[in-house]
């Protein structure tokens, strides 16, 4: 799993168990809301991959610029379907 947020810690490997419940615990335990089922109720929060309270960074990093930058393609690629038999 990786968790991807301006919350999430960095460079943190969590050695915690967890199941796709942990999402649903998480936004149960962040708002205060009641578990939905016995599942969410008894899975992980994922507390230990997120600082909910200060942000690792705010603003997204910049991104290099793409090495070809032709725009859009077609999809599919020109030569790449054959012709249906006649």
């Amino acid at each position: 799993m990786a968790v991807i947020s301006p919350y999430s810690r960095p460079c943190y490997v969590s050695h915690v168990v967890n199941d796709h419940t942990s999402i649903c615990s998480l936004v149960e335990h962040k708002w205060n809301l009641p578990a939905m089922t016995y599942r969410d109720a008894n899975a992980g929060t994922l507390l230990d991959m997120v600082d909910l309270h200060h942000a690792a960074f705010l603003h997204p990093p910049k991104l290099a610029k793409p090495l070809m930058d032709t725009g859009p393609g077609t999809i599919p690629p020109p030569g790449s379907v054959s012709p249906p038999p006649a």
